[in-house]
């Protein structure tokens, strides 16, 4: 195992901050802030989150990868854009249009050397709850249709469970019928341990289940179930101590990814969370 940082609390400090020129900087200045603290902090791994996902079209792209490979020290993972992307809308137009975003990511994964790319699933209908059997089915499409575009690259594609309000790819048994429906070994997991704790999960069930795709972890805690505000680590009600003798138990040996909603809480989560390793 070995303990990262995500991007998202620099992103997010940033874009509150409202201090910057278009999206572009947005993206690239709380990139580089990530890659600046990680490098500062002797933190070993850096997960660039693609948002706002300005980068796949833009220009300056190479400017960006020639950021990324800058910081050849630290190693590179990649959480795919999110905000707007629904791979299982029963919307066709939306739901390709997520596939080739995920693709584009991947091309962007491909060109800093990061091996890890973690993509979302997408919102399912939380009105009509009878569509959620089109979007499950929409899901396994699109996931088909990714990993058969992305089959000759080196990256491994990681879905990430979902907190409850997003009513898709939430617990054990709604995961493991996706898996048996969808029925491809080219699909891994990221697992996510707040979103689990939104939808009481049985972690030791989860990961008995699923240890063997599960390659990589973010680190997140919460104190409210309806909620998923990344606060700092050991401020919330997530059991850490719990979750990594689960972990220990299954040898997991992939990264850790410390994910806050604000990059002032790392020096605070990292003390937290150094203990159990």
């Amino acid at each position: 195992m070995e303990l990262g940082i995500s991007s998202l609390g620099f992103l997010v400090d940033l874009a509150m901050s409202g201090k910057f020129k278009n999206l572009f900087n947005l993206f690239f200045d709380s990139t580089e802030s990530c890659f600046k603290f990680a490098e500062e902090n002797d933190n070993k791994i850096c997960e660039i989150v693609l948002e706002p996902p300005e980068i796949l079209t833009s220009e300056k792209k190479q400017e960006f990868i020639d950021l990324c490979n800058s910081f050849s020290n630290i190693k590179k993972q990649v959480h795919g854009p999110f905000l707007d992307v629904c791979l299982c809308s029963h919307n066709d137009f939306i739901s390709k249009a997520s596939v080739e975003a995920y693709v584009e990511s991947a091309k962007i994964c491909e060109e800093i050397n990061a091996r890890v790319l973690t993509i979302h699933p997408g919102l399912a209908n939380s009105l009509v709850t009878s569509y959620h059997k089109y979007n499950k089915q929409r899901l396994v499409d699109a996931i088909n249709d990714l990993l058969d575009l992305v089959k000759n690259m080196d990256i491994m594609i990681c879905l990430e469970n979902m907190p409850k309000m997003v009513n898709l790819f939430l617990k054990t048994p709604e995961i493991k019928e996706f898996l048996a429906n969808l029925n491809r070994d080219e699909i891994f997991m990221t697992w996510d341990t707040s979103h689990s704790w939104t939808c009481d999960v049985d972690i030791e069930i989860f990961w008995k289940k699923f240890s063997k795709i599960i390659k990589n972890i973010h680190l997140v805690d919460n104190y409210d179930k309806e909620k998923d505000s990344h606060p700092a680590l050991g401020t919330g009600k997530i059991n850490f101590n719990e979750i990594f003798k689960i972990v220990d138990n299954y040898n997991y040996d992939g990264a850790l990814i410390v994910e806050l909603s604000s990059a002032k809480d790392l020096p605070q989560s990292i003390e937290f969370i150094q203990k159990f390793l």
